[in-house]
């Protein structure tokens, strides 16, 4: 058989035998073998629902499930439109049914004051004190009380009666009048952010044509709306929808921009019931109450729009009607004026599952809040990892290396129970650590040539010499923030960050998003469209950047980099006022300075601040990501509100825990590295094959570009070159990939392995599978063949010694995958040696295959 097909041939074999027992959709490695995997998964047979009981049962009945009413009372003011009913019947384990479609009648204490839709929405008409009850066929009812308040003038406020029915019908969507240029002459601000000039577009503009205040039917805007005359965007308001009804009773009024009582700004907006747990896949109802400055409470369950985060694990009507489709739980998003709120929806996932969560092991907050969670859902977690495996998946997360075969023996035969804590410490003492991590500082920072030119090398050394005096995260940041100064100079690293971005704005942007998690570029031109943040927030931020001094003349004329100072006259002009931005912080205090002060100073003091809500929950999220290969929220620099996390409960405690070590960064980096939660191994099992965002096991992960390259020079004993292009050092031969920085130093391995460029973002999710590049690379290269074949390697070496086939393969298996081959896998690759005609041969084939394998190439 010719060498090279013999080794597909082998690589096939290896293959096979690496996925045997992997289910899912996992990668194709190998899922480490537990030894203790002793928990028992049994099924229990399905309990027959229980039946209906009135919210007033008697308390010395057995516990069952009972019917509840939201909201129990309730107030409609005269500018109430309505207010939607929720009728469930809620478990002893607080799982609920939504049984408001099975009313059979609404009965009310009065004839007139209100009226039903059958979802349970009720109108009101006339003043007047209501007792609702909703009565089902089995006789079972509950009630609630309802005071209507009429007035023949109802007070108005444009912003808050009009603009959320153009938001709800997606009129000043970007698809439609909300885009840049209007759509047919009709502009409005992308989803309301401007009311005042929504106002003007819809009553002054085009002649005022858009309304007809003498005959409200026939203005232009409900005609269109309607369908009744050519619109591009079809009959968008139904008819007989509430919204038509508001909108013509507005105009009959006079269409005033706001005429009597005043609410006042809207000051929260909530959702009922908030975190929806279902009893079965089914349909729930959900509320929004929206609650103003002065007290007032308005049901705009119809005037919000809702959507889920994973459409094949749940749907939602514009009524705000969720469907779970199948046992799982996603996130539902409510958008309401400028407020989005997320809540979760789901089911328990395994009703027939008995796992004994209490016997789990908790070494931290992590498994305390995680296993929990996952007991809430009846999720099992995995078993532990094997030694191995563990020995390996935490030496690449933390050194970016793979354990040596005199560490994997030694750590296997170490009787000590808490050998893992003892190797987490001792790894994260090794000065491949700080070299590892600065790394992942680097990437985040996007610190390269490209950015900084020269002062890279500064800002480089300066990050390194952080992690290696532990400095905590928020003197890091803070430093960052207000350093002034040159910097080419030997303490000039951090000034670095100052010269980052075209703009204030820019600078306003990357710190938000590295620093707080959020995403402010969408609201330059508008309101977020997906998040709280509004173009006035994003303008207050970028202000605090506008008096960065950092460039002047040459005498060319040509702008060079300076030193950074204070330029009291820079101002950044607010986009839509044409005014200077005053600096703001997000949510909305205004900071007045001097102008020869910094006001940078007072941002990095908020930013750092024990009490941000963001600056540690991203700093947890961002680290437990580096473990992961994907954040509690993801992507892992994203925590705006339209994203939650999965588990909020647990970034929530391990940002408090952060915060309460000073911000140590390695503190938390040991949480997280030592909980039994990282520790799970990557094979699923009854119960969590299906979970990819829990948690419930660890998910396999592609090496990334800097251990791949270091784990085939280790293993085949080779060294790597890097020309590292300082001064005049020239080349210099390095052994460790995770000492290359700069992604302008040239390598072709780095390359082809997704090293991050630094230049527009990196992801800290790997892609799933090897690129086609990096497997022409190692399959149809010579990276692998060169270094397994040379005289001087380590292959070479171990055949002087003449080792046995089993003792050929062992050390192989220990070199490339850290373990020890099991007793199955030595027999094949013993008798393959024995059949081939040159041992060494056989021991490159095997070699090469190992290397080649999806086992090696994931961290797992």
């Amino acid at each position: 058989m010719h060498h090279r097909v013999f080794r597909q041939c082998l690589l096939m074999l290896v293959v096979a035998v690496f996925t045997a027992g992997c289910g899912g959709d996992q990668p194709a490695v190998v899922a480490d073998r537990d030894p203790h995997a002793d928990r028992t998964v049994a099924s229990k047979q399905q309990e027959p629902p229980a039946e209906r009981v009135p919210a007033e049962a008697s308390p010395h009945s057995s516990p069952g499930p009972t019917l509840a009413i939201e909201p129990s009372s309730a107030i409609l003011p005269p500018d109430a439109t309505g207010l939607q009913f929720i009728v469930s019947q809620i478990n002893p384990d607080g799982s609920r049914c939504d049984v408001t479609q099975e009313v059979v009648g609404w009965e009310t204490s009065t004839e007139d004051g209100v009226r039903f839709e059958q979802s349970g929405y009720l109108v009101p008409q006339e003043s007047g004190n209501e007792t609702v009850t909703a009565v089902f066929q089995d006789g079972a009812s509950v009630s609630a009380e309802v005071v209507v308040e009429r007035s023949p003038e109802r007070s108005w406020n444009f912003a808050t009666d009009i603009v959320p029915i153009f938001t709800r019908f997606g009129c000043n969507s970007g698809s439609c009048h909300g885009k840049a240029g209007g759509q047919n002459g009709f502009h409005l601000s992308l989803f309301g952010y401007d009311p005042d000039a929504d106002y003007q577009a819809l009553t002054r503009d085009a002649g005022g044509r858009r309304l007809s205040l003498t005959h409200p039917e026939s203005s232009l805007v409900l005609l269109k709306g309607l369908g009744r005359i050519p619109h591009g965007g079809g009959p968008a308001l139904p008819s007989t929808s509430e919204a038509n009804q508001t909108l013509l009773e507005w105009i009959d009024a006079g269409a005033p921009l706001h005429r009597g009582e005043e609410h006042g700004p809207l000051v929260s907006v909530e959702v009922f019931p908030n975190d929806l747990r279902l009893a079965e896949p089914g349909s729930h109802q959900i509320r929004v109450v929206a609650k103003f400055a002065d007290g007032l409470e308005r049901d705009v369950t119809r005037l919000s729009r809702f959507e889920v985060r994973d459409d094949a694990t749940a749907s939602v009507d514009d009524n705000g009607r969720v469907t779970l489709l199948r046992r799982a739980e996603t996130d539902l998003i409510v958008r309401y004026q400028t407020s989005v709120i997320a809540t979760r929806v789901g089911t328990r996932m395994n009703p027939d599952l008995t796992f004994d969560f209490a016997s789990l092991p908790r070494r931290n907050l992590i498994d305390d809040h995680l296993f929990a969670r996952l007991e809430s859902l009846n999720v099992p977690p995995s078993p532990p990892a094997d030694d191995a495996s563990f020995l390996r998946r935490v030496s690449l997360d933390l050194t970016g290396q793979q354990p040596r075969p005199d560490q994997i023996r030694a750590f296997l035969d170490d009787p000590d129970p808490d050998r893992r804590i003892a190797l987490v410490d001792r790894l994260m003492n090794d000065p491949l650590f700080v070299d590892f991590w600065h790394l992942k500082l680097g990437d985040l920072l996007q610190i390269s040539q490209a950015r900084f030119g020269n002062g890279v090398y500064r800002y480089n050394d300066w990050v390194k010499e952080q992690l290696a005096s532990n400095t905590p995260w928020n003197e890091i940041v803070q430093t960052l923030l207000t350093s002034l100064g040159n910097p080419n100079d030997l303490d000039g690293g951090p000034v670095n960050y100052a010269l980052e971005g075209e703009d204030a704005r820019e600078q306003a942007e990357l710190t938000a998003q590295r620093f707080l998690g959020l995403r402010f570029r969408c609201a330059q031109c508008h309101d977020h469209p997906f998040d709280r943040w509004t173009q006035d927030d994003y303008y207050g931020l970028a202000a605090f950047f506008a008096k960065v001094g950092r460039a002047v003349p040459n005498a060319d004329g040509m702008m060079a980099p300076a030193t950074v100072g204070v330029n009291p006259e820079g101002v950044v002009l607010h986009l839509r006022t044409g005014e200077p931005a005053v600096p703001t912080l997000p949510g909305g205090e205004v900071v007045q300075l001097a102008a020869d002060i910094d006001p940078r100073t007072v941002l990095a003091d908020w930013i750092t601040a024990p009490d941000n809500p963001y600056f540690a929950r991203t700093a947890a999220n961002w680290a437990w990501a580096q473990f992961f290969g994907r954040g509690l929220a993801e992507p892992s620099d994203d925590l705006s509100d339209s994203n939650p996390p999965v588990h909020p409960e647990l970034l929530d405690a391990l940002a408090d825990d952060f915060i309460s070590h000073g911000f140590d960064l390695r503190h938390l980096i040991r949480t997280i590295a030592s909980s039994e939660a990282y520790g799970l191994s990557s094979r699923p099992i009854p119960g969590n094959e299906g979970d990819t965002r829990l948690f419930s096991h660890q998910t396999p992960r592609p090496l990334t570009a800097h251990q791949m390259a270091d784990a085939l020079a280790q293993a085949t004993d080779t060294e790597l070159l890097f020309n590292l292009g300082r001064g005049s050092q020239g080349t210099l031969r390095s052994s460790k990939a995770v000492q290359v920085s700069d992604p302008a130093i040239p390598s072709v391995l780095l390359d082809t392995f997704g090293r991050c460029p630094r230049v527009a973002g990196c992801s800290t999710v790997a892609t799933p599978t090897l690129s086609l590049r990096q497997a022409l690379l190692l399959v149809g290269g010579n990276a692998i063949d060169d270094r397994i074949s040379r005289f001087d390697g380590y292959l070479s070496g171990l055949l002087e010694l003449e080792p046995s086939r089993a003792e050929i393969v062992e050390n192989l298996y220990l070199r490339t995958l850290c373990r020890k081959p099991s007793d199955e896998e030595s027999e094949h690759w013993s008798a393959l040696m024995d059949e081939s005609d040159s041992l060494r041969e056989a021991s490159e084939d095997l070699f090469w295959a190992l290397l080649n394998s999806r086992e090696f190439a994931f961290n797992h």
